[in-house]
């Protein structure tokens, strides 16, 4: 079972994906990209995301969700499709992103996710803030949209989600409550 979360940032995707982990422990967690590619590029993200970046993203994304097998049970905070959505938002605020390239990123981002048996999308909730760790660019503008370009994204009719996708909502223990009811082929200890 290969679990990928969605969503913008600061709204407890790392925490689900922690907790979740807790109550089902025979799942491993796959790192946020963007902490592993500045780890093995030794390169902070840039402030505004570049072509190079949100490639390099993707790749990275594709490649370790293509490595696993359907048999293993992998818990990914964020996949190529938040690279995706924060390559759309670059190109709407004046970045280096264009058309071309988003049009580019697509085939990857979905031959990524073909590889989930289950797409989380935990979207933005009011009185949820911003928490600074080092990674974060966005202000509560550019949050909101991200999390509207993740909806918009995720739904069917783009064709970039082939896997089951729940949005989920409430308090911790009630969101691993919804991943774990939703889950295929009935893994739920």
């Amino acid at each position: 079972m290969r679990i990928v979360f969605a969503g913008t940032q600061s709204v407890g995707k790392t925490t689900l994906v922690e907790d979740l982990h807790e109550a089902c422990p025979e799942f491993r967690i796959e790192e946020e990209p963007i902490r592993a590619v500045a780890r093995a590029t030794g390169e902070p993200p840039p402030a505004v995301p570049t072509r190079e970046a949100e490639r390099r993203l993707v790749e990275y994304g594709l490649k370790r969700l293509a490595s696993t097998h359907p048999g293993d049970h992998v818990l990914f905070d964020r996949s190529p499709l938040d690279a995706h959505a924060h390559a759309v938002l670059s190109m709407e605020i004046g970045g280096e992103i264009d058309p071309e390239f988003l049009a580019e990123l697509q085939p990857k981002v979905r031959a990524a996710l073909s590889h989930a048996d289950l797409v989380v999308f935990v979207p933005l909730e009011n009185g949820v803030g911003n928490q600074n760790d080092g990674f974060r660019y966005l202000d509560e503008s550019n949050r909101r949209r991200v999390d509207r370009i993740l909806a918009d994204l995720l739904m069917p009719s783009t064709g970039l989600v082939a896997a089951p996708v729940i949005t989920v909502r409430g308090d911790r223990s009630t969101r691993v409550d919804q991943v774990r009811r939703s889950m295929p082929g009935g893994i739920r200890p």
